[in-house]
């Protein structure tokens, strides 16, 4: 099956969900996945975002929020007692993160999402998929994003 992995910020008890970015878990897959993870990871460790070409569009206040933080790409068959409080040395990062820490994953996403680049991405990724995705939780936030009807079939443009 091989080993799931997940960005964690050690420093804000923060995690970020390869699924959530419609990535897969393996480190290979998520790490070379264009529209993923990685970018999202990207604008939480900018500093001096949205002020010159190329920056994303967004003044959102999560942009920048991980800079100078500890991070850990951790998988599931990581090191038990690394990373986590002394009294959970049974415990590896992967599994303790869980109950512990917040995913951040739908917040970074709605930031993405501010640069109309991006977003008509994310709208186009989820239309080729005739506006159905595997993870309800990312289907949920497609249709904050976009609306209930997903679309206008009419012009083919998001909500």
């Amino acid at each position: 099956m091989g080993q799931y992995f997940k960005v964690v910020n050690t420093t804000k008890g923060q995690t970020l969900n390869p699924y959530s970015f419609g990535s897969g878990a393996k480190l290979m897959e998520f790490t070379s996945d264009g529209m993923s993870i990685m970018q999202g990871l990207g604008i939480l460790l900018a500093d001096g975002n949205n002020r010159g070409g190329g920056d994303l569009r967004s003044d959102n206040p999560i942009i920048g929020s991980w800079a100078g933080d500890n991070i850990v790409i951790t998988g599931d068959y990581a090191d038990e007692g690394k990373f986590v409080p002394k009294k959970n040395s049974k415990e590896n990062l992967y599994t303790y993160c869980d109950e512990n820490f917040v995913d951040i994953s739908n917040e970074v996403i709605r930031a993405l999402c501010d640069d109309s680049w991006w977003r008509s991405n994310f709208f186009n990724q989820w239309k080729e998929h005739n506006f159905q995705d595997w993870n309800e939780e990312r289907q949920q936030l497609k249709v904050e994003l976009f609306g209930e009807e997903g679309c206008n079939y009419k012009t083919n443009e998001y909500a």
